[in-house]
């Protein structure tokens, strides 16, 4: 299979293959597949199994062919892409369907999506305002009113003893009298929202980031990830045996909306990935074998009862927590540099 198609650059993200498939290859893949059928094919006036292959080819010699196509392309597909040592982040397009012609050479034209090079930015250019977080008396007095509706107490009253009594339900430590309550209400609340401002933030370098460097995703791959997320969506709803019309309806959507909430949330984890990646390179962020077989004991502490343990030598989901793990350092990382803190859940 040496010299048996050309490359063409189309763009930094987009290659193009003319593959050509030997005629003797095609045929010898056509003339055994087409025995096979022979053999299933019931046709009126013979035994199943004793058609005639020439009479059947007369009736399925076209369909045929296109299931040769599928079953022998692929290969020569793969072994182009491993030649020109590619990377794919999309499954190659058919640019049009082959013409599949007696005793000749088959040609397809494909096209190939690779991701295309980015350099990191200079990170020292990213700039996020801090926002302090503070509470308003309106709003320890509306935590308060809603404690009151949702809890059931002896004292009726707001006041001293009914804060006694709230604090032992909403365990809070040692709460001596209602200023007391509001005051740990008011520090609770505060640091719940110190913690989401800075999530907040930490989003917002990271976008910030990613603009710097420009990472734009080639629509091959945005659309694919978004497929792929429809399809598990839709195979998700089929476990659980709801209808996936009935169950956008209920969320007052539509499809369409949906296709286009995924097509964005796509396009946003690419670019994340891709960032990740970059800074992961550019700091030589790695992990060792030793380092991810104590993260693999780690999760086998923490599994739940009655997990199936020998998934954990799967090398593939290794491999998987491996990644995830990295780009998790990455990020912690990242903000680390651009941010000076990192809040960890």
């Amino acid at each position: 299979m040496n010299d048996f198609y050309q490359r063409k650059d189309v763009s930094k993200d987009t290659i193009e293959f003319t593959i050509t498939i030997p005629k003797d290859s095609f045929n010898q893949s056509y003339e055994t597949l087409m025995k096979a059928k022979a053999k299933e094919t019931d046709i009126k006036g013979f035994r199943k199994g004793k058609v005639p292959a020439k009479l059947v080819e007369t009736q399925l010699d076209q369909s045929v062919r296109l299931e040769t196509l599928e079953k022998i392309a692929p290969l020569y597909i793969s072994t182009a892409i491993q030649k020109e040592s590619l990377d794919p982040i999309a499954p190659p397009e058919y640019k049009e369907i082959p013409k599949l012609e007696v005793d000749k050479d088959v040609e397809l034209t494909i096209t190939v999506t690779v991701m295309p090079e980015f350099k990191l930015a200079n990170l020292k250019k990213v700039k996020v305002e801090k926002e302090e977080a503070t509470i308003s008396k309106a709003e320890v007095d509306e935590a308060i009113e809603d404690i009151k509706k949702n809890y059931k107490t002896k004292e009726k009253e707001v006041n001293d003893a009914w804060a006694v009594e709230v604090g032992k339900m909403i365990e809070l430590p040692e709460v001596k009298d209602l200023k007391d309550l509001k005051k740990q209400i008011e520090e609770a609340m505060k640091a719940q929202k110190e913690h989401m401002l800075l999530h907040q933030r930490q989003e917002k370098a990271l976008d910030e980031a990613i603009k710097l460097c420009e990472i734009e995703i080639p629509q091959p791959a945005i659309m694919y990830e978004a497929h792929e997320r429809e399809r598990s969506f839709r195979y998700d709803m089929q476990q659980k045996g709801v209808k996936v019309e009935d169950f956008i309806k209920s969320q007052n959507l539509t499809i369409e909306k949906m296709r286009e909430l995924w097509e964005k949330d796509s396009k946003e984890a690419l670019q994340t990935d891709t960032f990740l990646k970059m800074y992961m390179k550019e700091h030589n962020i790695g992990m060792n074998e030793q380092e991810l077989a104590v993260r693999i004991e780690e999760l086998k502490k923490s599994a739940p009862k009655g997990t199936d343990m020998s998934v954990y030598d799967d090398e593939n989901w290794q491999a998987y927590v491996k990644n995830v793990d990295l780009k998790q350092r990455a990020f912690e990382a990242f903000i680390k540099e651009v941010l000076g803190e990192m809040h960890k859940d």
